[in-house]
């Protein structure tokens, strides 16, 4: 399977819209390097966030942000509209429309595992739904009748697909849509990874864990695993991978319910930030013994260094991710 690194997008101005909410790394590390690609093509660039400060923040760690526009997301809730208003920000709206070109990137970016997938797709590129687009990550087609509505609303402008794994090139282009090819998650191009993995040589006493809200199933699975490496003398580092507010988006839940469930001591049980020093929260995956992760882009890093891993797939998009590893593998 090639791995491509090229967009081929003849549009100038490129406005990037998808999951930027819940403090996100999978969906930091996929925009990051989607924002790489255009910006070695000479692109100019708007993101669309849910916080554009932070969202800066963590990008000024890596990459020149001083040429890209950033706009506040379109709201998908009444509640979250009256802010939007209240706060200023429906004067945006003119910079959505000064954009040449959309790109609908994310994870999983249209899929009924999430529910409201594709309508919120379509809210997102309101002030430019005229514009042409491009879709970037893993798609499932729908099943209900109103999702595929939307779906083929979605299709009616897009020009390119380019699909995170082989299943959505296949099953899109028996859908009908040709204009589809295999792309990598770019989360895979992010980081100079090959440039840690002299660190992993040097391993150290602890393995790093992570559970969400979708993968909760787990947990007593996860807190066996973990009682058993405790019991090997090794420390345990919880990463919380997404830092939303509600639950299905604070890991943070989830280190205290490990935590109680093993009864590890705090000095032995440390929490792992990967937002304010990302070099440093990547050299500490780099030297741990194994990750244990249902997250899919901590399990995705872990995999670019060489960490052993061991990964809880709660949805369908991890065991697609760990298929395309292992057909990259083979080249």
């Amino acid at each position: 399977m090639k791995v491509n690194n090229t967009l081929n997008i003849p549009e100038k101005h490129i406005l990037i819209v998808g999951n930027r909410s819940y403090r996100n790394l999978g969906d930091e590390l996929i925009l990051l390097w989607t924002v790489k690609l255009l910006q070695q093509e000479w692109k100019k660039i708007t993101i669309s966030a849910y916080d554009p400060e932070r969202l800066k923040k963590f990008f000024s760690q890596l990459i020149d942000i001083s040429n890209i526009t950033f706009v506040t997301e379109i709201p998908k809730g009444i509640r979250s509209w009256i802010r939007y208003i209240s706060q200023g920000k429906l004067r945006e709206r003119k910079l959505y429309k000064k954009t040449d070109a959309v790109i609908i990137g994310w994870g999983e970016i249209i899929t009924e595992e999430n529910k409201n997938s594709y309508r919120y797709r379509l809210v997102s590129i309101l002030p430019c739904l005229k514009k042409p687009r491009y879709l970037m990550g893993g798609i499932q087609l729908p099943k209900k009748l109103f999702n595929r509505l939307l779906f083929k609303a979605i299709l009616k402008r897009t020009k390119h697909i380019f699909a995170r794994d082989q299943e959505t090139v296949n099953d899109l282009k028996k859908y009908g849509f040709q204009d589809v090819e295999f792309f990598m998650d770019t989360s895979y191009f992010a980081y100079d990874w090959k440039k840690t993995r002299h660190l992993s040589l040097v391993t150290r006493n602890y393995v790093i864990i992570n559970l969400n809200k979708n993968a909760e199933k787990f947990l007593p699975e996860i807190i066996q695993d973990v009682k058993k490496l405790y019991n090997q003398w090794y420390e345990v580092m919880y990463v919380p991978v997404a830092k939303g507010k509600n639950s299905h988006y604070s890991d943070i839940e989830y280190a205290r319910k490990i935590q109680k469930g093993t009864e590890i001591k705090d000095q032995r049980f440390t929490i792992l930030d990967r937002e304010d020093d990302f070099k440093y929260f990547v050299k500490m995956v780099s030297q741990a013994h194994m990750v244990i992760s249902s997250r899919l882009h901590l399990f995705l890093i872990a995999n670019f260094i060489g960490i052993p891993t061991k990964v809880y797939p709660y949805q369908k998009k991890i065991l697609k991710m760990q298929e395309t590893l292992a057909n990259i593998a083979k080249k």
